[in-house]
Formats: structure tokens, C-alpha cells, sequence
């Protein structure tokens, strides 16, 4: 089965100091991300060949793959020990500076899918159902046969 991400994804993706150089290891995660994301959303592959062979073409679903899976993979490399808080103080004479980053996720540092990132895999979209405010008898209505300024 063929990659959807490769090394230089994640670099690219890379924001700040201290991007991984290991491309052996950075090419392990990716393969455990995608592994997990093809457990997790099995007929996600059906579903980007069949965006491949559609008319016109779209890469649309495979760029979405890619994008959770570089995701994943660069919060294992931020967050490699696993750490949930980091406070970190310096002092300089009478002043000090205090500052503080928390690790979100259920695992921190650890391979993982947000619900976000699951959904967008899964082709869920926002809220389950919608509804429409305005009275079926009038002409503002989407179903209205009427024109919306049609003298009744």
C-alpha cells in the first residue's frame, strides 16, 4: 500500500526551532500514523481512488490524509517525552519571567487523531441537521414556489 505522506511533508509542515533530521525515524511515525488512520476510517483508500478516477479528477480527501497524518506525526516530534505542562522560570536580578505550555490531547506526545481531524477523514461535516426558521408559506422560503417580492 502506497504512503500518502512522505519526510518532507512534516519538515515543510515544521514551524519554529528544532525540526526531527532522523528521516528513518520520521518516516516510521508516518507509517504507524497511516496505519492507525486506515483502522480507525477503513474505507478511506476506497474513497480517494474513487476522488482520483472521478471527473474531473480531485486530490482533495488524499490532501486532507496527508494533512492529519503530518499533523500526528509533528505532535509526536513537539512532544516527544510525553509531557502534559512545562513551567519554566528565569530570573534576571530582582525580575523574573515565568512561562508555561500545556500539551492538550488525551495522550500527550503520543499518536493520535483529534475528533476534528477523524472528522474530516470521515466526511462529517458541521452539526447533524439544520433547521430553517422561516414559515413553509412564505416567499422567502427555499421550497416558496413564489418570488420573494411577487404581489400576492
Amino acid at each position: 500500500m502506497s504512503s500518502w505522506t512522505d519526510p518532507q511533508d512534516v519538515l515543510d509542515a515544521w514551524i519554529g526551532e528544532g525540526a526531527p533530521t532522523d528521516i528513518t525515524s520520521i518516516q516510521n511515525w508516518i507509517d504507524r500514523a497511516e496505519r492507525m488512520i486506515r483502522r480507525t476510517v477503513t474505507d478511506l483508500q476506497e474513497r480517494i481512488d474513487a476522488e482520483a478516477e472521478a471527473e474531473p479528477p480531485s486530490a482533495e480527501l488524499l490532501e486532507t490524509a496527508r494533512d492529519v497524518t503530518v499533523a500526528m506525526v509533528v505532535r509526536v516530534f513537539r512532544n516527544p517525552d510525553g509531557t502534559r505542562q512545562v513551567n519554566t522560570t528565569t530570573t534576571t536580578g530582582p525580575f523574573s519571567d515565568t512561562r508555561s505550555a500545556t500539551f492538550g490531547g488525551e495522550i500527550p506526545g503520543g499518536l493520535g487523531m483529534t475528533d476534528k481531524e477523524l472528522g474530516s477523514l470521515q466526511g462529517a461535516t458541521e452539526g447533524a441537521f439544520s433547521i430553517n426558521l422561516i414559515p413553509t408559506t412564505s416567499p422567502f422560503h427555499p421550497d416558496s414556489v413564489r418570488a420573494p417580492f411577487e404581489v400576492w
